[in-house]
Formats: structure tokens, C-alpha cells, sequence
């Protein structure tokens, strides 16, 4: 959108010339300036981009994407404060910002919240405006390294286009047309005049008269195809404008802009052509990078995701055309997430720029390599045979990213997943490729990262089924069709209920009663996690509060808590106000997370996890043993107890290695002063070898199965009375039951 400022613009007579000495009266938009702030937009992921134009008390809007704004008072502005400064002015959010917090756009409820403003200063020191970038999301982090530098050079772009439209706008004034000097022709087109002013602009005037454009030093630039279409135009006594070609001066890339009409006599006789010209080479470079800004990724150089869309498009062309095929490379890299957290986004910026060149020096000559954003890069290559070939490229390129990268104190190794897909066997246009690409880096990190893998039709079944199973999670949700059972937990040396854990099932109206192995993973991945998690909490407090004041032998409520609520900052509020809401003594709750939540959790974990033990809560690790968990973590977070995975379990009087590690795990935890919870289990022989190793709690189907709530309250009745009546506890095997 621009402003078209009117010729009843107030204001004196100097800042009047000032908008018209930027040719910023009655003039169209500039394509150049569109572009900056779309790139602008882009680059820093904000609704809004703005260039403004600052005019007496006002700023008029002279570029802007995401706003119909025109123009807007200076002092009701944040960017009124931006131009008259001297370095950016970057606000995560305006409405805690004194300054601005009651400017109208920052005031409203919906209104501004993020803001980074650019002053526009001319080589002379003058500040016209200002660029900027502005969303209604606070922004924690304002900009990175990257976007920061790609908006200080998007503001000095659009500061030359605009130093180029106020030389265009005085060249206006005093010849009438825009251009830098006058030339005039014969009617054989050879040169018979030059205005004193071409010699500015590296024309050596001698060198031209007498020959034709074609002919003289400045047609070196084009080919001679092009000359021969100008000749044609000239003999047809055609006018033209804005003709621009190459000439290539002593090395040096000059651009020029000619514009001409043909001159006759009064008795219409030709006599040849009349026009200006003009170097707009700097105005040309800035053209070219605003375009080159435009399809490649700023930090590294490669080709972005619209340009390698455009590649790939052209790749499906050559298909249809010749038969020709194409291979699509998808990769990340692996845990990148954790090399920013750990050593920073700078250390971060360079791994990517390293994994970048590696990535362009061991592709094919004809290949295309991009970045997709973040750590996604992405390979086209056109001369791969199928027999063999792919898997080779596959394996070099995730020897490239692996090699050490020298990060300024330290060095960093990592890895690599790849999804690969065929052209035209893998899809039929670029949407289907890459999300079959996709599919197969999934199933790469699936099966443990590090990896490679070609995309099968498989992949896509198994993919319409999580999409499936995604969209009937969201139904379940909202029509409660989930329901909680209770698996005891017993006391190993007498088998008396101690405790149980909640388990969630599924009442699916087509498939039945389902238990989590068929649907856990898709949940806990899926938006409704969070929310799933504190309903499951909440009602097996409520039920689980009259068996803590009733079992004889006390009772523990055991709960699993979603990855989804591990990273939901509410979680300690929340858990909290469940507690407040049943009456249930947080004392009475083990609150168990698997292992890989430890691996790379939230710069928060480790606080979120004492504040719900400081509610009496116990910290349990599941599955201990199964997943990638350090030693280290047992003691980093406070777990209180830990439950062996049943996978030992299983193996125990099967396989010794498995006596022998089951015994060193619980021998470790009962070292650490942690308590230990043995579950699956399922024969008697199992219970003793456990009971012998220091097991204390148990649960399985040789105790009992999971049931529901009504069947623990049987359980502790039994147990209840056995203890009001005097007689020793003889355990409950409710697996019989």
C-alpha cells in the first residue's frame, strides 16, 4: 500500500520541496520498496512492515504490508521516536513501555505489542523515516543475529532507493524527463550529439560520435541478438522507453537506462532519434539484491523455500518435457534444538553456515541446495541413477554434517536425519514430494535418528492413520469418551494394597475399548495433551481421596503426567488447583514422567519439578532403564522412586543378563536412597527373585489387572477389616479375582 500525498498537503514551503525532491507527489508505488517490507515481514515472522516517510508532523506510509495505514501523527507513533534516532529502536512490548504504552495503536486490546523500528538516515545525516516491522504478539527474544542483519540491510537498500528517487525527482525538474544526460541520432542512428553531462556518467563522448549504440564502446554488455531487436525498432520508427543493457567499462558492470523518439521534419521526412539516458547501475544492484534477498536465506546463502519450490516445479517440467527424474534429500539436524540451548544461537548460526557449505561442496554440479528454515535443509539433485546411487549420496551427505565444526572455545559434532523422495514416483507436484520427503525423515527419526531412509507407500497408510487417529482424539475429547482403571500396587512382604496407579482408556464408539499402546503416543503429541493430563489427574483424586483416609496400610495415588504438561507453564497452578478443588493430600500423590522427558527437557524443568514436590507430591521415574536418561538425572531433578521397566521384568529366570541388570539397577536406586517400584509382574518366581534384590512395591497381573474404581474400594475393605478384626495380613492375590 502506498500514500499518494496530494497537492493540498499542508505545510511551508521547504517541506513541501522536500516531498517533492523524493518524487513522492502523484508518483506510483515503487515495486523496490513493496518488496523490502514484504521481505521485511518474512524475515522477522511480524504482521506488519512499514517504510514512512516523515513530513512535518506527520509520517506518511510510503510501503507498508499488513496495514492500510496512510499516514499518522509523529507524536502518536512509535516511529516518530525511531527516525529521529541514531540506532534501532527494538520494543518487546509496547504496552509495558511507558513511552508508548497509551498510543493509540498500543492501547487497544488487540493492539501493537512487538515493535523494531529503523531510522533512514541520507548520506548527508538527514533522517527521512524510518523502516519497521510490528506484531500484536510479544516477542520474549526481539531479533536474532540474522534477522537483525538482514533488516539493517533492507533499511540501507531502501535508503538508496530512495537517495536514487530524489536524484531521479531533481534530474525531473530541470530537464523534464528523468534521466542523466541527452543524446541525439541521425537517421542512420549513429550518434551526433551528447549532452556535457554524459562524460559524469563514464561516456568518453569522442568515442561515441558518429557510430550507433551498437557500434561504440557501450555494446559489449549484450548480445548481438539484442542489438539486431533495437535496430528493428529503430527502422520501424518506433519510441521507446526505458531500454536498459549491460556494458562492461574497464571491468566495471555498468547498467543504463535509455529512453528515445523519433525526430522528422515538418514535411515528415525522418531525421532521426532524440532521448536521454541514465545510469542506474546502483539503482539496478539494489534491485538485484532486494531480489536475491527475496529467494535466498540470509544466513547462509542457499536458495529459500519459495525459490527451491520454483526448482522443484522446473524439475517436474524437465520431467513431463524429456523423462528426466529428480531425488528430494530432506534433512535436519539431529538435537539441534540443544546446541541452541546449551551454547547459544550464535554457536547455533555457525553450525548452520558450516553444515551449509558442506552440504554445496559434495552435491552434484546440478543441484539445488536450500534452506528451509531453522535447522531444515533441503537437496534437489537431478543426475542420480535409481540403482544404488541414492543411497550412496544419502550416506555422503551425512558424513559432510557430522565432521567437527570449530565453534570459536569448543568443538561440536552432531548428526543428521534424511527423508528421501523420488521425482515422479514420490508425487506429482511439489506439495505431495515434500510431504512424502517429510514422511520418510519422520520415519528416520522414528527409528533413532542418525539415519536415512527412502519414502514407501506405507509411510503415507501409516501417516493417514495418525492424521485419523489426530482427529478422533480431538472427538474423544470433546465428547468424554475417556475413562480411568486402577492398577493396584502392593506391598511385597505381605501383598497388601498400598497404592494405585491411574490408567486411561479409551471408549472408541467403532473400535472399542482401547488402551493407551494404541493411542498414548498421538496424544501426548497432540494439543489436547495438556488438557487430557489434568483431567485424568483430577478425577482419580477424586477418587482415590476415601481410599487414602480408609486403607488400612496407607495409599498412594499414582498419576503419569503428559510431555505436553511438563512444558505447560501453568502445570504447578494447575496441579495445585486440582488438589485445592478434591480435598486430596498432594502427600498421597506420585506424580510419574518417563525418562526421555529428562533428555531434553525445558530450561524449566528442574524448578517446575521441586515446586510440585513442595506440595508433599513424589517424583517417579517410569520405565527407568528403557530410555536415555543419565544417572546424573536421578540426582538433577529429585526423583524419589523409581519403577523398573517391565521389559526386565519379562526377562528375569529367562535371560541372566537380565537378572544381572535388574539387580544392578535396583542395587543403584536402593544406593541412592530412592525407593523402588517393580511393575508387569506376572509369575510367582518373578515376585521372589524381586523381593530378594530389595524390591519393596509391586504391580502386575499376578497381583491383579487394572479395574475400576469400585473393585480398589473391595480391595481395601478386605483389607480393612482384616486389620479391625485382629488378623495378620495375608495379602490379596487379586489376580484370581
Amino acid at each position: 500500500m502506498h500514500a499518494r500525498f496530494s497537492s493540498n498537503d499542508h505545510g511551508d514551503a521547504i517541506s513541501r520541496t522536500d516531498l517533492v525532491g523524493f518524487g513522492l507527489v502523484e508518483d506510483g508505488p515503487d515495486p523496490a520498496l513493496d518488496e523490502i517490507v514484504r521481505i521485511a515481514a518474512r524475515i522477522t515472522q511480524c504482521e506488519k512492515a512499514f517504510i514512512t516517510f516523515a513530513h512535518n508532523d506527520q509520517l506518511h506510509v510510503i510501503a507498508s504490508v499488513g496495514s492500510s495505514v496512510s499516514q499518522t501523527p509523529a507524536a502518536l507513533s512509535v516511529c516518530g521516536v525511531t527516525y529521529r534516532e541514531d540506532a534501532p529502536l527494538i520494543v518487546p512490548d509496547l504496552s509495558r513501555d511507558n513511552r508508548f504504552k497509551d498510543y493509540p495503536y498500543v492501547a487497544r486490546a488487540d493492539g501493537n505489542r512487538f515493535y523494531a523500528g529503523f531510522p533512514m538516515r541520507l548520506a548527508c545525516g538527514t533522517s527521512i523515516g524510518s523502516l519497521c516491522v510490528i506484531d500484536r504478539k510479544v516477542r520474549e527474544t526481539a531479533l536474532d543475529t540474522a534477522q537483525l542483519a538482514s533488516m539493517q540491510s533492507l533499511t540501507a537498500l531502501a535508503v538508496r532507493i530512495m537517495e536514487g528517487r530524489q536524484r531521479d525527482a531533481r534530474l525531473s525538474d530541470y530537464l523534464g524527463i528523468a534521466s542523466d544526460w541527452i543524446w541525439e541520432q541521425d537517421d542512420q542512428f549513429r550518434f551526433t550529439y551528447l549532452s556535457r553531462s554524459a562524460s559524469d556518467n563514464g561516456i568518453r563522448i569522442q568515442d561515441f560520435l558518429g557510430k550507433s549504440r551498437w557500434d561504440a564502446a557501450c555494446g559489449n554488455g549484450e548480445s548481438a541478438q539484442f542489438w539486431a531487436e533495437h535496430r528493428r525498432a529503430l527502422e520501424a520508427h518506433e519510441p521507446f522507453r526505458d531500454l536498459r543493457f549491460r556494458w562492461f567499462d574497464e571491468g566495471r558492470e555498468r547498467i543504463y537506462s535509455i529512453s528515445g523518439r523519433p525526430v522528422s521534419s515538418q514535411d515528415g521526412t525522418f531525421l532521426g532519434y532524440r532521448g536521454s539516458a541514465r545510469d542506474v547501475s546502483d539503482e539496478e544492484l539494489a534491485r538485484r539484491e532486494v531480489e536475491y534477498m527475496a529467494h535466498h536465506d540470509p544466513l547462509t546463502g542457499l536458495v529459500n523455500r519459495t525459490a527451491f519450490e520454483q526448482r522443484v516445479a522446473d524439475a517436474f517440467r524437465r520431467w513431463e518435457e524429456n523423462g528426466s527424474a529428480s531425488t528430494l534429500f530432506l534433512l535436519d539436524i539431529d538435537h539441534f534444538k540443544q546446541v541452541n540451548d546449551t551454547y547459544g544461537h550464535s554457536a547455533g548460526d555457525t553450525l548452520l553456515i558450516a553444515v551449509a557449505k558442506r552440504l554445496s561442496a559434495c552435491v552434484g554440479a546440478d543441484a539445488t541446495v536450500a534452506r528451509l528454515g531453522g535447522d531444515e535443509f533441503a537437496i534437489l539433485e537431478p543426475s542420480l541413477d535409481r540403482d544404488g546411487a541414492v543411497t550412496e549420496y544419502a550416506a555422503g551427505l551425512a558424513r559432510a554434517i557430522c565432521q567437527p565444526t570449530d565453534i570459536g572455545n569448543f568443538v561440536m559434532e552432531c548428526g543428521s536425519s534424511i527423508g528421501i523422495a523420488a521425482l515422479p514416483e514420490h508425487g506429482g507436484n511439489f506439495s505431495q514430494l515434500m510431504g512424502n520427503a517429510d514422511l520418510a525423515l519422520y520415519e528416520a527419526k522414528a527409528v533413532g535418528r542418525g539415519r536415512f531412509i527412502t519414502f514407501d507407500v506405507a509411510m503415507r497408510r501409516d501417516a493417514d492413520c495418525r492424521n485419523t487417529l489426530a482427529r478422533e482424539l480431538c472427538e474423544a475429547f470433546d465428547n468424554d469418551q475417556f475413562d480411568l482403571v486402577f492398577q493396584p500396587i502392593v506391598r511385597m512382604e505381605d501383598e497388601c494394597i498400598i497404592g494405585a496407579e491411574a490408567l486411561l482408556r479409551w471408549d472408541h464408539p467403532e473400535r472399542g475399548r482401547l488402551s493407551p499402546g494404541a493411542f498414548i503416543s498421538a496424544l501426548d503429541s497432540s494439543r489436547y495433551a495438556a488438557d487430557v493430563g489434568y483431567k485424568v489427574l483430577e478425577d482419580a483424586c477424586r477418587a482415590a481421596l476415601s481410599w487414602t483416609r480408609e486403607a488400612p496400610h496407607g495409599f498412594r495415588l499414582s498419576v503419569n503426567l503428559f510431555a505436553g504438561q511438563l512444558r505447560d507453564p501453568r502445570l504447578v497452578n494447575r496441579v495445585r488447583a486440582i488438589l485445592e478443588r478434591t480435598g486430596f493430600d498432594g502427600r498421597n500423590l506420585d506424580l510419574e514422567i518417563t525418562e526421555n522427558i529428562l533428555i531434553t527437557p525445558n530450561a524449566d524443568l528442574a524448578d517446575t519439578l521441586r515446586a510440585l514436590k513442595q506440595m508433599g507430591a513424589q517424583i517417579v521415574l517410569d520405565d527407568f532403564g528403557t530410555g536415555f536418561g543419565s544417572l546424573n538425572h536421578l540426582l538433577q531433578f529429585s526423583i524419589d522412586r523409581i519403577k523398573v521397566d517391565r521389559h526386565f521384568v519379562n526377562g528375569l529366570n529367562v535371560d541372566v543378563d537380565y537378572n544381572t541388570v535388574t539387580h544392578a539397577v535396583v542395587k543403584l536406586a536402593v544406593d541412592l536412597g530412592l525407593k523402588v517400584t517393580a511393575e508387569g509382574i506376572e509369575t510367582e518366581e518373578q515376585k521372589r527373585f524381586l523381593s530378594q534384590i530389595g524390591c519393596t512395591d509391586v504391580q502386575g497381573y499376578h497381583f491383579s489387572r487394572p479395574v475400576r474404581s469400585e473393585r480398589i474400594y473391595e480391595y481395601i475393605e478386605a483389607a480393612r477389616r482384616q486389620s479391625k478384626d485382629g488378623l495378620p495380613a495375608t495379602g490379596l492375590r487379586m489376580g484370581a479375582a
